[in-house]
């Protein structure tokens, strides 16, 4: 009996979220669109508007954040922070007129309340909005740099209010990158590789000797290879490494992402005596063929066909260690070969 009535409790509940999936996934496509007709911003204003799912108000606040409308649909979202019956579409109607341009008194007490928000996404595009009306308060920079792996955009025109220089703006970024919150620390590092700077390089190798947690050693290792020029040397040092410690991964992902830039670092390794050095170059050939299989592989390498045959060119050392290398090394050189085959 008890049975029985669980699933009538749970099945309206698991209706109602698939419902807001599905119509949710409808209208992902206007969503995502980074140009879009007066027709179809009133679309995502009216869907911002009448939805009362959550995650589809949420979404379409954060493109109307993103790419915002005209000036002309201010009275719009006035209306829903005057009629204040949902918080969350309070929030993100204050965001959204900022993200505009329309900076008004009476917004700030609303941004300032979104910046403390217990959702860690409300907070960060809160603290961004917040930043441009109120530049002298750095309280919530560290969401602010949260927000780059959202909206970079609107991240950098937050951060260029409370940075009054390069330095300050770096500063922030540095501090950042070793928050206590992996997805601070993340966005730190991506923000970090997209300044192409040897500071900013010092900066992420420093964070790559203790970094254990897997989704900052991946943005970590895409920010270094963003400028091998700077980076290369001293991540290919990172090879030698322990293979059995975690940070030993953001060096072989590092590598990979730089792709065919980093495919003679990986051939010296191979041959090296240094058994750390070998493995790790076995697995950092390995990511790479993964990453030169993925359809996004174009956003790390310029010529992906010229990449793929300069990576067929360590075949035959890696084919030496599945043949003649220990226990140990032989499992690493034949998944290497494994994924570079898939390339062929």
């Amino acid at each position: 009996m008890k049975k029985i009535i669980l699933s009538f409790l749970v099945c309206p509940l698991f209706v109602s979220v698939c419902a807001a999936q599905n119509s949710l996934s409808r209208v992902l496509p206007l969503l995502q669109q980074s140009v879009r007709t007066p027709a179809q911003t009133q679309q995502v204003i009216s869907l911002f508007r009448s939805s009362q799912d959550p995650t589809t108000v949420f979404a379409a606040g954060a493109s109307l954040i993103k790419n915002p409308p005209a000036k002309n649909a201010e009275p719009a979202f006035l209306n829903t922070i005057m009629q204040g019956n949902n918080p969350l579409k309070t929030a993100l109607s204050a965001i959204i007129l900022t993200s505009m341009g329309s900076v008004y008194e009476e917004l700030t007490p609303i941004l300032k309340d979104a910046s403390q928000a217990s959702d860690p996404t409300l907070r960060a595009y809160a603290a961004g909005a917040y930043a441009l009306t109120t530049p002298e308060d750095k309280t919530y920079t560290s969401d602010v740099v949260r927000l780059y792996i959202l909206d970079a955009n609107l991240a950098q025109r937050a951060m260029n209010m409370l940075a009054q220089t390069d330095e300050e703006q770096f500063s922030f970024l540095k501090k950042a990158s070793a928050d206590k919150d992996p997805q601070v620390r993340g966005a730190a590092a991506a923000w970090l590789g997209s300044l192409h700077t040897q500071a900013a390089i010092t900066q992420l190798l420093k964070r790559a000797k203790s970094e254990k947690e897997e989704t900052v050693q991946t943005q970590l290792a895409a920010a270094l290879a963003k400028t091998p020029d700077l980076s290369l040397a001293e991540t290919a040092k990172g090879l030698s490494t322990s293979y059995k410690k975690p940070t030993a991964t953001t060096y072989d992902l590092a590598l990979a992402f730089m792709t065919g830039h980093g495919v003679d670092s990986l051939k010296t390794a191979l041959l090296s005596k240094n058994q750390n050095e070998r493995i790790n170059a076995l697995r950092s050939a390995a990511y790479m063929a993964g990453v030169l299989s993925n359809p996004d592989g174009f956003s790390y390498s310029s010529d992906r066909s010229f990449d793929i045959h300069l990576l067929k060119g360590l075949i035959a050392p890696i084919s030496a260690i599945a043949q003649y290398g220990n226990e140990i090394e032989k499992p690493y050189a034949q998944t290497a070969l494994t994924q570079i085959e898939k390339l062929m």
